[in-house]
């Protein structure tokens, strides 16, 4: 207001500037006028109106500053919020449409239907376009009035409101505590795995949450996402290259060329959640020194060891029974059914240990030790074509498969002794 005020009182001191020395440049042309000894009527009008000094200045003044006024002012609605003066609008609608929006965005936020607190009356008023308040003065001027009113801020989280602040700046503050708990000042690209959001929002500041409690419910549903580039040296592991020497022994080993690690230095950039590693790109490399291969000669001449890993004693068998209690006692092989005379072939690398009618239920059968912890056993084989101490290699054909000993038909005997104990053969190998 005091704006409009200055800007009339400037314009009436300029207009009575000239209005003063337009009066006095008249009435020395009334007075002229008056003194002419011709013209006696027309000098008798001029002395009526030199008379009335009064009307003469208002036929002057008038159209001076109503000319002007009319040119340089327009009509607009002067808005009074609980009888004070809140400032001129160029019409109601614009007043109308400020309320409204206000109401709305306060309605919003707390749920319920809300209505404006103030007494608002409006006048007819002319003035300068510069006098007129911008929609974001009269929306602010009509917060002001309100009394309880303020531009908050929203947090939303996945589209969720999740809090309000008293001002954008709060939030802000709030977030940043938040990011702080999980990034270092090495830390680029901050930000939240969750979609964030902050709009300002006009509503009541009653609504407004306590910024403690607020922290404590988002913190833990927020992770926070962050890049840093480190530098940093990495050892290069050297690798282990066996050559195999078929005319070596299989207890044979030898190091030929001893390894060593090599060094580079990498710059990576990595991801976080939370603080914690989540993903590395490595952005560069640069090899100080490269590793030298371990060279190691091994012996593959067999000597009866064992790798360990089974092939099938027998092909074109039929399961007819597994490791199990079985008529009172312990069933402690498989029995794979077989026509008599069918191969019977070395599970693994081994040394014969037994290889003789067993006497006792077995028949003819063979014991092979791999020297690794495991034996097998074959029984019920028509022959055998081994010999104590011969060493035979996996898959060597070491007996024709028959149906001697305790047996009720043609079938290859076959258990796994771990140390001195039975053992499924299943464990071992995979029999249908």
């Amino acid at each position: 207001m005091r704006n409009l005020f200055s800007f009339v009182f400037g314009l009436f001191s300029g207009l009575l500037y000239v209005l003063a020395h337009t009066v006095l440049l008249l009435d020395r042309l009334i007075c002229a006028i008056y003194a002419l000894p011709l013209w006696r009527w027309l000098g008798g009008a001029a002395r009526g109106i030199g008379r009335r000094r009064a009307a003469c200045a208002a036929a002057v003044f008038v159209p001076l500053l109503a000319v002007p006024g009319a040119l340089l002012t327009q009509r607009g609605t002067m808005v009074y919020a609980n009888g004070c003066p809140l400032g001129l609008v160029d019409s109601p609608d614009t007043l109308a449409a400020a309320v409204s929006e206000i109401e709305q965005s306060a309605s919003s936020l707390a749920g319920a239907d809300y209505t404006l607190p103030v007494e608002l009356e409006t006048r007819t008023l002319r003035a300068t376009a510069s006098q007129f308040l911008t929609g974001e003065q009269l929306t602010d001027d009509l917060i002001e009035a309100s009394g309880e009113l303020d531009t908050l801020a929203v947090i939303s989280v996945g589209g969720e409101q999740a809090g309000v602040c008293r001002t954008a700046d709060d939030a802000q503050a709030l977030l940043d505590r938040i990011k702080a708990q999980y990034t270092t000042a090495a830390d680029e690209n901050t930000d939240f795995l969750q979609p964030v959001r902050v709009d300002s929002v006009v509503a009541q500041t009653s609504l407004t949450d306590d910024l403690g409690t607020l922290y404590n419910d988002l913190a833990p549903r927020l992770d926070v996402t962050s890049t840093r580039a480190v530098t940093y040296t990495e050892t290069i592991p050297y690798e282990t290259i066996t050559q195999e020497n078929d005319q070596l022994d299989q207890t044979y080993r030898a190091t030929l060329q001893a390894g060593s690690e090599g060094e580079a230095v990498v710059t990576a950039e990595i991801q976080t959640v939370d603080g914690q590693e989540h993903g590395r790109t490595i952005l560069e490399r640069t090899v100080l020194s490269e590793a030298t291969d371990e060279i190691i000669e091994v012996g593959t001449r067999n000597v009866g060891i064992g790798t360990g890993e089974f092939t099938l004693p027998v092909y074109g068998y039929t399961f007819t029974s597994g490791f199990k209690w079985r008529w009172g006692k312990l069933h402690s092989g498989v029995d794979l059914a077989v026509a008599e005379g069918t191969p019977v072939y070395a599970a693994d690398n081994g040394k014969v240990i037994v290889a003789e009618d067993s006497g006792n239920g077995y028949g003819n059968y063979i014991i092979l030790d791999h020297q690794n912890g495991l034996k097998t056993l074959y029984g019920h084989n028509s022959t055998l074509l081994v010999s104590v101490g011969d060493i035979v290699a996996k898959g060597d054909k070491i007996a024709l498969s028959g149906n001697t000993g305790n047996s009720t038909g043609p079938h290859l005997h076959f258990e796994v002794h771990v140390g001195d104990e039975k053992v499924d053969p299943q464990q071992y190998l995979a029999l249908a």
